[in-house]
C-alpha cells in the first residue's frame, strides 16, 4: 500500500478523523482565544467581555448582562466555530495529498484565508460599526496568529502523512 492509499484511508475513518479533529479544534481555538483575550485585556476589556462578545452573535447585546453564563456560551461557539475551521481542512485534507505532505505551507496560506474571511467576511457583518479596521501592529500580529491557527490545523491533519511517509515508502 502506497503512502498516499494509506494516509487518504486513514483520515477518511471516522474515529482517527474526529481524533483529529478534536486534537486540531482544542490546539488551534485555545491559541487563539487566548490571543483574543490577551489582546482584548491590553485594550481594556476583560476575557469574560470578549467571549461575551461571541455570545452576542446568538443574544445580541443582551450577552453582556448575561456574566458566566453568556460567556460560556461564546467560549463553546468559539470552539464550535474552530471545529467548522478544522473540520474544513481535515476534510480536504483526507481527499488532497499535497495539504497533508506540505502542513507548513498549506498550513499558513489557510491561516491566510482564515484571517481574510473573519476580517473581510464576518467580523464586519457581525460588527460593522468596528470592522474592517487596519490598526498597525494589533493588524500584524492578527494575521500572524490567524497563521500559526492554520499550521496547528494542517501539522495535526499532515501529520498522518508523515506517519505514513515513515512506514511505507513512496511511489509514483
Amino acid at each position: 500500500m502506497n503512502a498516499s492509499t494509506h494516509t487518504s484511508g486513514e483520515l477518511r475513518q471516522p474515529a482517527q478523523f474526529f481524533r483529529r479533529l478534536l486534537v486540531a479544534t482544542v490546539a488551534a481555538g485555545t491559541l487563539d482565544i487566548t490571543y483574543a483575550c490577551v489582546v482584548s485585556y491590553f485594550r481594556g476589556r476583560m476575557p469574560m467581555t470578549v467571549l461575551q462578545s461571541v455570545a452576542s452573535g446568538w443574544l445580541g447585546p443582551a450577552a453582556y448582562q448575561g456574566g458566566t453564563g453568556s460567556a460560556l456560551l461564546g467560549l463553546a461557539t468559539h470552539y464550535g466555530i474552530m471545529a467548522v475551521m478544522a473540520g474544513t481542512y481535515g476534510l480536504a485534507a483526507a481527499r488532497i495529498m499535497r495539504l497533508r505532505r506540505r502542513p507548513w505551507s498549506s498550513g499558513l496560506l489557510y491561516g491566510a484565508g482564515l484571517y481574510a474571511v473573519m476580517y473581510g467576511i464576518v467580523l464586519p457583518l457581525r460588527f460593522p460599526a468596528i470592522f474592517p479596521r487596519l490598526n498597525g501592529w494589533i493588524t500584524v500580529t492578527d494575521i500572524l496568529v490567524h497563521m500559526a491557527v492554520g499550521v496547528i490545523i494542517a501539522r495535526v491533519f499532515g501529520t498522518a502523512a508523515s506517519v505514513a511517509s515513515e512506514r511505507a515508502p513512496l511511489r509514483t
